[in-house]
């Protein structure tokens, strides 16, 4: 959840009854409202703190959303593998973890770029599924070594677009499982606001 600190609001009153909706305990002397939720002074600073630096958030996305993408690839090649079918749909369960990861590792503070970044890894994780293929047929025969791997998983990004008119529908497929993952890392800004006063009246459970 992305936090906007963008007001403070001092004359608003209290409810009557008041316990903070993220740890449960009763509010004492004032309050905050972060979206719809109540919550408490110290609850507040920690949903301001959390997070960390934009650059470890940056690497936690990126590692996450990455992990994602890599065993979306392997799950495709595996299934492709043993069945001789070529499940595209497999792009949106790819999609779905991608984003996932992303909003994991940025603690839901996202922004065009991480969404931008979302949408490369769920095609990168569609494509590389082709690595293994391309490998084994660039060796020739032979045992494929660490180089066949690595041109391999340059060429795979163009694969799903050489292999022809007739993987048409799998790139339908791609793209729509590039949307949920564009779809899925929307920014979630929750405005907070406060602090308010608890009134002497309040009765907290």
């Amino acid at each position: 959840m992305s936090i906007q600190f963008d007001r403070a609001d001092y004359g608003a009153p209290a409810p009557s009854q008041l316990v903070c909706t993220s740890c449960g305990r009763p509010v004492v002397q004032s309050y905050y409202t972060v979206g719809e939720r109540v919550v408490c002074s110290a609850c507040r600073e920690r949903f301001a703190d959390a997070g960390g630096s934009a650059l470890g958030r940056f690497f936690r996305a990126f590692g996450a959303g990455l992990v994602a993408a890599l065993i979306g690839a392997v799950v495709w090649w595996g299934v492709r593998a043993a069945t001789g079918y070529e499940i595209g749909l497999i792009s949106i369960g790819i999609g779905y973890a991608v984003a996932r990861g992303i909003m994991w590792g940025t603690y839901g503070r996202t922004n065009v770029m991480y969404r931008v970044l979302a949408v490369l890894l769920t095609y990168a994780g569609a494509a590389l599924n082709y690595v293994p293929d391309l490998a084994t047929g660039m060796a020739h025969g032979k045992t494929p070594g660490a180089i066949h791997y690595a041109v391999a998983a340059v060429v795979s990004f163009a694969t799903p677009f050489l292999i022809g008119f007739e993987n048409l529908i799998g790139l339908l497929i791609i793209l729509f499982g590039m949307w949920q993952a564009w779809k899925l890392t929307s920014p979630r800004v929750a405005v907070v606001a406060g602090p308010f006063s608890v009134s002497p009246g309040a009765v907290n459970v």
